[in-house]
Order: C-alpha cells, then structure tokens, then sequence
C-alpha cells in the first residue's frame, strides 16, 4: 500500500469507530418487530443495511491516484408472517447494481415435523456454509470472492428446498430442486433443473434453522463440517456449445470461547467447478478454497469488541492462471451481525495483472 492509502486509512477507520456510538441501541440479536394476531398467527417486520467506503491504490483515471467508491452493498426489507402453526411465508426484497429494489426471497415455510421441511418459491440454494450465512452473517466483510454458483440473484433461486433436523438438530439436511439456468437461447434448452443438497454435522453446539452464521461471536461453541454440492445438465456453456454444470464443496467451521473470555475462529472451504468442457461468461471451471482465522478480544472498548481476522482465498482456473486474495480485517463488533464497523486492506493477484491493493471501510446495521 502506498502512503497516500495508509494515511487515509486510519483517519477514516477513526471516523468509523467514532460513529458507531450511534449503532448502540441496536438489538443483541435480529428479532425486528413482531405483530401478533394471536399465539398461532403473527407478523414479523426488519431491515438491513451494508455501506462501505473502498479505496483502490492507483485505479483513478489519471493511473497513478487513488479511486474512492462510496457504495450501498445491500438495502434489505423482511418480513415472515405465520398464517397459522407450522405455516409461514417469508418477503424479503434487495436493492440491486442500479439502486432497483427486486425480489430476494418469496417463499411459502411448512414445517411438518423438525425432521421435515418443505420450503417452496424463490429460497436461498442450500450448497455451502457462505451461501447460508449470506452478506450479513460472514466472519468477514466480504462474501467470498472463490464461491461461484449460479443463481437469479444472490444465492437465490426458484424452487422448492426439502430440508430437516436430526440428531437433537446437530445434523441438518438439504435437497433442492430450483431452475437454475433455464430459457431458449442459454444452454440449457430442455429445460432440466438444478439439483442441490447438503448435510453438515455439528460435533459441538447445533446450528438449528436453515440458515448459518460463520462466527456466533461466542454465543456458541461451534464445530461443524458440511458438504454440498449441485448438478444440472446443460447447466454451462451456450446454446451452441453446452456443458454440464456440477460443483461440489467441504467446508468447516471452529469457533470456540476460550478461558480468557475471547473468541477464537478458524473457517475453511473447498470448491471444486466443472463446466463440462465449455466456456461460460459468468461461471467458472476449477478449484478454490478459503481459509479465515479471527480472535475476538474479551474486554469491551467503548460499546464494542474488536475482532481482528484474516483471510487467505485461491482460485486455480481449469483454462489457465490463478486468482490469489488477502486480506487483513478488523472488525468493530457492537452488537453481534447487527451492528458492526469493519475496515479491511486486501491485496488481489490475477495471473497477468498487477495487484490490486484496497482498503474498505464498511458497516452494517439490523433490525
């Protein structure tokens, strides 16, 4: 990093870490606001807010100045309603590239039993630990940059998801059968599905519901192992040259609260993409993984704890090079997922470029 990002850098993560007095009053855990009809039908109402600041070394115009971006990651409204025991739907919307708000979930919930679930609409594609913890609930500010499965937007899908608990809910279940890449001019113009599943054992504390977290920030001691993984034929390619899409991952996750009342993490996952031998504009053939390491400190400064990471991710493309990413974050933690203040450096190398070194300072709110 140059001098010129260096010396910004610590002027606005103080800025930042001033600001977060004003997060205080957020909730210890996402709840929002429930309206209840009576004990069986109720209405749940939230929000969601990520903005960060990202600062590129040498990406201005001029090729030799510092490029800022100001950018609204994601703008998010929820709501889940129980029109009787057993018997939910959730509505959650997203703001898109072009400040669009469109549809993010739309899903019918039927709960026959905990070992049985049957969700229905457009749901969140049940492969990997990322993709069930989502944006909001990454160790991490950003998402992974080596997870690459298809989806209409942002995970997601429509379909229907099966999925259950066993095991006093420390082994969870997935089978999904979603669109996928569908339509007369994509690959795919018999119109097959995609198949998706996934199992993950939890040794430690469970992880019950559908989706995840990648650090509880020591409400739980967490060690988990899951596998995942999809298939669609003619899922890759084009209409003139198809492929089938298949892709499977491994994943774990330890997160333990030590003696000294700190919280230590350690994540990992593998991916592994196969095209089927085409070329796709928006997927890739290959193998990746990730590996991220955070000690969350016991004492208190000010309305929160910090909580440094880091993380290392890797993609070996099938049709040549290497994309590598570091980072080194520290992340503000006020109130778990809900209010939370990160800056994080990362140095991104693509075989044939230069590196692209950053610095983003970003935060989140919910309710």
């Amino acid at each position: 990093m140059t001098t010129k990002v260096n010396n910004r850098a610590v002027g606005l993560l103080a800025c930042a870490i001033a600001g977060g007095s004003l997060m205080s009053i957020a909730p210890a855990s996402y709840a929002g606001v429930t309206i209840k009809a009576d004990d069986d039908r109720w209405i749940k109402v939230g929000a969601g807010l990520r903005a960060s600041m990202n600062i590129v070394e040498d990406a201005a115009p001029s090729g030799s100045d510092n490029k800022t971006d100001f950018a609204i990651q994601n703008m998010r409204f929820y709501l889940t309603a129980q029109a009787l025991k057993g018997v939910q739907f959730t509505f959650n919307t997203e703001k898109d590239a072009n400040d669009n708000i469109k549809l993010l979930d739309a899903a019918a919930k039927f709960q026959l039993t905990d070992n049985f679930n049957l969700w229905a609409g457009r749901v969140l594609i049940p492969t990997d630990r990322a993709n069930l913890d989502g944006p909001f609930y990454q160790a991490s500010y950003d998402f992974p940059s080596v997870r690459k499965y298809p989806a209409i937007m942002a995970g997601r899908d429509d379909g229907v998801i099966f999925w259950g608990l066993a095991n006093d809910k420390k082994v969870k279940y997935y089978f999904g059968a979603t669109q996928g890449r569908n339509g007369d001019t994509s690959s795919n113009d018999k119109g097959s599905l995609l198949y998706s599943g996934r199992i993950a054992v939890s040794l430690w504390d469970a992880e019950s519901g559908y989706y995840n977290r990648s650090t509880y920030h020591g409400s739980k001691n967490i060690l988990s192992f899951g596998i995942g993984g999809a298939y669609q034929a003619d899922g890759a390619g084009t209409d003139t040259a198809k492929g089938d899409f298949q892709a499977w991952n491994a994943d774990l996750l330890l997160e333990k609260k030590l003696a000294s009342g700190g919280v230590g993490t350690l994540e990992a996952a593998y991916y592994s993409y196969d095209l089927g031998g085409v070329t796709d504009a928006t997927l890739k053939a290959g193998d990746s993984y990730l590996v991220l390491a955070s000690y969350m400190f016991p004492q208190k400064v000010g309305m929160g704890k910090f909580q440094p990471y880091t993380r290392v991710q890797q993609f070996d493309y099938d049709e040549g090079g290497k994309m590598d990413k570091t980072e080194l974050g520290l992340n503000y933690v006020i109130s778990s997922h809900n209010a939370l203040i990160s800056a994080v450096f990362s140095a991104t190398d693509n075989t044939g470029s230069d590196t692209v070194n950053a610095l983003k300072i970003g935060t989140q709110i919910q309710f």
